[in-house]
């Protein structure tokens, strides 16, 4: 009997103590620390910190590389400390104290990012591209090929974070613009029977480099310049390609000339401009003896067309002129003939007439 006595006396002692000393057992922690007032969980912050593009613009149809530099913003780990004290009504002490600290490394893994296609061609993406660390950078770079149009172009950027124990963090939307435009054209300046001069303009936004200005083609003309060395041009720059010419042949004389650079790797070619040589003076002086010669000619015939209607009118005028005299002059002398005849007629008559009256008297 003294042996149950003493372990339901110990029970109750036990128990009363667990009352008195409200005891926390782990479950009960997890929802204390639920129901505090704890902020929640800091998360890795990227952004878009900065991007180039190599050239810096481009042309119609260029290949370039977009370099995208992501950076953590989070500048450093993050300690987060906990205490929890719970008092016990009526007693001065505290039974339930927590003390923890946490630390966030805040490090941000790069699930996926990648560049939407539409006007462009992107070459690659990104999968897994790795951890960015706090305050830390990374370079995306992306192979993308221009439109064959110029213009302004947006490319939008996407990429998808978690922290490291896997969960979704803010992801990035990102528009980045490119300027898609630019040419090098030729201009004759001055072109004699010796020289040819041309200028060579950067119209683009960017420079450009190796820079030649060659001839394609040639008709009747004779240079021992086969193409010439501008080098490196800047945007908006323009330069002065002489050409000497040895001779030119009689006749329509032409060359062709263009212009070759690089934006880049990207290798262009300018739109040909041909340029026609001037006559020398032998040929002007043929021109000029020819036009004469035919000028002449020519004035020759229109006289010799405008005298000749002339000469046949006033001819057709004499030729009436003379008909109608003579026709006047046969009609004047019948009317002499008839009157003529009229009066011998009369005569014959009156001499009738007196010899019947001397034959009478007597």
């Amino acid at each position: 009997m003294n042996k149950l006595k003493s372990v339901f006396f110990c029970l109750v002692f036990i128990c009363a103590l667990c009352f008195y000393t409200n005891i926390v057992f782990a479950d009960d922690l997890d929802s204390l620390l639920n129901k505090c007032a704890i902020a929640p969980d800091p998360k890795p912050s990227v952004m878009v910190y900065e991007y180039k593009l190599n050239p810096e613009t481009l042309m119609p149809g260029d290949v370039g590389v977009l370099t995208i530099t992501l950076k953590n913003m989070q500048d450093k780990q993050i300690k987060k400390d906990i205490d929890i004290r719970s008092e016990i009504k009526g007693t001065s002490g505290y039974v339930t104290d927590i003390d923890t600290k946490t630390e966030f490394t805040m490090d941000a893994y790069i699930k996926e990012a990648y560049i939407v296609e539409r006007e462009f061609k992107v070459c690659n993406r990104y999968s897994s591209a790795g951890v960015i660390g706090p305050n830390e950078k990374v370079d995306l770079a992306f192979k993308i090929k221009a439109p064959s149009e110029e213009g302004i172009h947006m490319l939008k950027f996407i990429a998808d974070i978690e922290d490291m124990e896997g969960k979704r963090s803010k992801g990035i939307r990102y528009f980045i613009p490119i300027v898609v435009t630019g040419t090098v054209n030729i201009l004759p300046q001055e072109v004699t029977e010796n020289e040819i001069r041309l200028e060579v303009i950067n119209e683009g936004l960017s420079d450009v480099d190796s820079v030649y200005v060659a001839i394609s083609t040639t008709n009747g003309v004779e240079c021992p310049q086969e193409r010439v060395y501008i080098g490196r041009m800047k945007s908006g720059e323009s330069a002065i390609a002489v050409f000497k010419v040895n001779g030119v042949k009689k006749g329509e004389n032409s060359v062709i000339f263009k212009a070759t650079y690089r934006n880049g790797i990207n290798k262009h070619e300018s739109n040909p401009v041909r340029v026609r040589m001037p006559c020398s003076a032998e040929e002007e002086k043929d021109k000029e003896e020819g036009g004469s010669l035919l000028k002449e000619h020519s004035e020759c015939a229109i006289s010799a067309l405008t005298a000749t209607p002339t000469s046949t009118l006033s001819s057709s005028v004499s030729f009436s002129q003379k008909f109608m005299v003579m026709a006047s002059s046969a009609f004047a002398g019948l009317l002499l003939v008839i009157a003529t005849l009229f009066a011998q007629k009369r005569r014959k008559g009156k001499d009738i007439d007196i010899s019947s009256s001397g034959e009478e008297r007597r």
